[in-house]
């Protein structure tokens, strides 16, 4: 199925393929699937726009910014503005990317702050401006709101996509990334800052540190590692971390290394002292000290009885 979507652009919504990629209309969404070369986009004055790529890299130039984005990661550009994707190396890129009326948005955002009898009395009342989110590429697999997209991808290249609607798939995705990221603004609501601007740009250095975390398990992460990537002071980082997240980052990734690695000791994949090393524990006693602590049984016991 996937040579559906080689060299050409094909929309979910209008069941279309073409060799151009489209010209994006207001009044309408697209749900885009294509696997081909694309060396430059521009859409002004955008509608909300939700991009996954599963290969391929860029860059998304927004209001002055760049934006790089590459392999598995996934990136949200809120609407009315324009925004540009550049690609001057011309490689293939294999894109999921959903395109949201500002309409069908208002009425989400209705839906996700109204009472159950406020839907019943106004089921089709809109709510105007009040959808914001973080623009930032974001590894895939550290959101629901990522893994929603590769699924959907993954769904693509099935003859059942076919026979999927199309707007179903776009609240799906929608709920998603206003449960990972709404959730986010509320705590960054907390952070110690007198301009919110100032709240959400420290949320955004969170969200680049959380990722650094998700894709370093293997190695001891220092606070030092977490205040250069995310260009914030150490101090500044365990602060604001211990208020978003509700852990310092060393519990933080304490935590996150024990929850994967009770997957790994449960699938008996491996051994004990392989998923120690797996987790950067040169020392399996160690581990299992720390496993225990956390599950209230050591490795193999905890094995043995699940």
């Amino acid at each position: 199925m996937i040579s559906r979507y080689t060299d050409n652009y094909y929309d979910h919504f209008s069941k279309y393929s073409s060799k151009k990629p489209p010209i994006f209309e207001k009044d309408r969404s697209y749900l885009m699937r294509f696997c081909t070369q694309l060396t430059n986009y521009r859409f002004d004055n955008s509608n909300l726009t939700i991009v996954y790529f599963k290969e391929g890299c860029g860059e998304f130039l927004i209001d002055n910014k760049g934006l790089k984005i590459d392999a598995d990661k996934f990136m949200v550009v809120n609407p009315g503005q324009s925004w540009e994707y550049v690609n001057p190396k011309c490689e293939c890129i294999d894109v999921l990317s959903l395109v949201v009326t500002n309409s069908f948005i208002e009425q989400f955002d209705f839906f996700t702050s109204a009472s159950p009898q406020d839907m019943l009395d106004n089921p089709y009342r809109h709510l105007t401006g009040n959808m914001d989110f973080i623009e930032q590429a974001l590894v895939a697999d550290n959101y629901r709101s990522g893994r929603q997209l590769k699924n959907i991808h993954k769904l693509s290249n099935s003859s059942e996509y076919l026979n999927t609607c199309p707007d179903e798939l776009c609240i799906e995705v929608l709920q998603a990334i206003f449960k990972d990221q709404r959730k986010g603004y509320e705590l960054a609501t907390q952070i110690e800052a007198k301009k919110p601007s100032t709240k959400v740009e420290t949320l955004r250095r969170l969200l680049i540190a959380n990722d650094y975390i998700n894709d370093n398990l293997k190695h001891a992460i220092s606070l030092d590692e977490l205040s250069r990537v995310s260009a914030l002071s150490r101090f500044h980082i365990y602060s604001s971390f211990k208020i978003v997240y509700g852990q310092t980052p060393h519990q933080y990734i304490n935590n996150l290394k024990m929850a994967k690695a009770e997957r790994y000791v449960r699938e008996g994949q491996f051994s004990i002292s392989e998923i120690a090393d797996l987790f950067g524990y040169n020392d399996a006693s160690v581990f299992g000290k720390v496993f225990k602590k956390v599950f209230g049984q050591t490795p193999s016991d905890y094995r043995i009885n699940t």
